[in-house]
């Protein structure tokens, strides 16, 4: 999948300068190159983020980080979210200094930026994969333009795999990243712990079968880096399981699915093509969507598509223990979350092809089986430079596809309003009725509107009956607020504040309940690609 640069020839100074010499010329042109799609990544990533309007999620890490009083009690409030808190902490100091999420956005972009570079400085990939790579569907938009604490995990992959090379020379660096790398998601964990497995079972047990691996290690005088990394790795994997243990009024993804059917487990599987081939369908509708599922020919295909994805991917790996554990354990424990737990997005789905890309990266640094048989050595080598060219046109085809769907992403996103949260709080703004006290039904919606009212506010949620500005995910907001209860409740805000109450909402209130309650109507936005995000302006008047 990838080669390097090897001399040929008997070796003389003359000839060790010359080779000096070469390398130094590629590594200033993997450089330049790496500078070169870096910026150019950030002006089409920065443009990009210039016409994307945050919706819910990503207006709620930042309302999360804005509005909890200290780092404690950010922590408390975390509990619901189903996410360690590493971006919250990245968003808390932004938030001290400006109220505006866009911020947010430049950071997102900048951590994307630097995952650009690192990949494609570094990477065993061609320059031609490496290109695909920066604008692929994930890099460039998933995980570029939708502001959410993914970019984090994508980035410390990227510095785990740059380290991987000299691992026992810098161990405890490799356990600072996969430390990290714990506390960005629950998926991002899921990778952690597969990793700490395998660099484990490599350390352990890898020494005795792979001379060179023993020699490197047995070369390391002072083993207690590499205990201390792998310390790090645990502490990090257990307070981040701590962090995801919900309270026990939560009332987000309760529920736990251990019933075996083979249909559940063949959708589950079906994941593996929507994160391997993300080609998004260019309608307003684009996010999340997949054009080959369009095809007929292909569902009928797909599940056997992916299982023979999963068989090969573990054929390839097969020569190197480190990244076929990591990929098996990966892959299996995704699904396994999957399937158990929270089916997920396609931003989660992603992790699938992360997996399957890192362990590409990897691979060429793990140490390699030898089943020391003289004779069949030139089949050995055969079978390899078959798979090794099967692996480098996957991967290419998968990257294509990757690309094709980045490319209709940032099309659409040109195009189409993603939220209508970030308009309709301008507009809020521009007719002066930010300080109005204000009803918001959906909480999930309305809190888009009050992340960009840029300033602490407070809503009154009739689901959940309390004033907030993030959404609390207990049991408490569980039931549905119908029309009638958001009036009755911007009523009684009304009389008690003596002031003109604004209704927002993500859906319509009919005429005869208007007239009754005497509600104007204000405005409207709808027709957003988060269908969910078009807002209803109504304004309650004084009793």
């Amino acid at each position: 999948m990838a080669t390097d640069f090897k001399p040929h020839g008997p070796v003389t100074p003359w000839r060790v300068s010359i080779e000096r010499l070469q390398l130094q010329t590629m590594g200033k042109k993997d450089k330049h190159y790496a500078l070169g799609l870096t910026v150019l990544f950030l002006a089409v990533g920065a443009f990009t983020a210039s016409h994307h309007e945050m919706w819910r999620d990503e207006i709620q890490a930042w309302l999360l980080a804005r509005d909890s009083t200290s780092i404690f009690n950010l922590f408390a409030n975390l509990k619901y979210e189903g996410h360690p808190g590493l971006w919250h902490l990245c968003l808390m100091p932004l938030s001290r200094i400006t109220h505006s999420p866009v911020m947010m956005q430049m950071l997102h972009l900048l951590i994307t930026g630097v995952t650009v570079y690192l990949f494609v400085r570094y990477s065993p990939f061609n320059w031609f994969q490496k290109l695909l790579f920066c604008f692929g569907y994930f890099v460039i938009y998933e995980y570029a333009i939708v502001a959410r604490n993914y970019a984090l995990g994508l980035l410390l992959i990227t510095v785990f795999c740059v380290l991987f090379k000299e691992r026992y020379k810098r161990f405890i660096s490799v356990g600072c990243v996969l430390f990290l790398l714990a506390h960005t998601s629950v998926h991002a964990l899921i990778v952690t712990i597969a990793i700490g497995i395998a660099l484990c079972c490599e350390y352990l047990v890898g020494g005795r079968f792979f001379e060179s691996l023993n020699q490197e290690i047995e070369a390391i005088k002072n083993k207690r880096p590499i205990w201390i990394g792998f310390a790090l790795i645990g502490i990090g994997i257990i307070t981040a399981v701590l962090q995801l243990n919900p309270p026990p009024d939560t009332g987000f993804a309760v529920a736990w699915n251990f019933n075996f059917e083979v249909k559940r487990v063949n959708n589950i599987v079906k994941l593996i093509s929507r994160a391997y081939f993300p080609v998004t369908i260019p309608t307003r509708s684009f996010w999340g969507s997949n054009i080959l599922i369009t095809s007929a020919f292909f569902q009928a295909i797909q599940v056997l598509l992916c299982y023979f994805l999963m068989l090969f991917s573990m054929l390839l790996f097969f020569k190197r223990p480190t990244a076929l554990l990591t990929y098996l354990i990966s892959t299996f424990g995704l699904l396994a979350f999957f399937y158990v737990k929270y089916h997920g997005s396609i931003r989660h789905h992603g992790f699938l092809f992360l997996t399957f890309l890192m362990c590409c990266w990897i691979y060429r640094d793990s140490p390699a089986i030898s089943f020391g048989q003289t004779e069949q050595q030139d089949t050995d080598s055969l079978i390899d430079r078959v798979f090794n060219m099967a692996g480098t046109v996957l991967v290419t085809v998968l990257l294509i596809c990757h690309a094709l769907g980045g490319i209709t992403a940032i099309r659409m996103e040109y195009r189409h309003i993603f939220s209508y949260g970030k308009l309709t709080a301008e507009y809020i703004k521009s007719q002066g009725m930010q300080d109005h006290p204000m009803v918001g039904e959906s909480d999930f919606a309305a809190s888009t509107v009050v992340g960009y009212l840029e300033r602490p506010q407070q809503i009154y949620y009739p689901r959940g009956n309390r004033l907030g500005s993030f959404v609390r995910w207990d049991a408490a907001r569980t039931h549905d607020a119908s029309n009638q209860l958001v009036i009755e409740a911007a009523k009684t805000l009304s009389a008690q504040t003596n002031k003109e109450v604004l209704i927002i909402l993500n859906r319509a209130i009919d005429n005869e309940l208007r007239e009754q309650h005497n509600l104007t109507t204000v405005v409207k936005f709808t027709g957003s690609t988060v269908g969910d995000e078009g807002f209803h302006l109504y304004l309650m008047p004084t009793p």
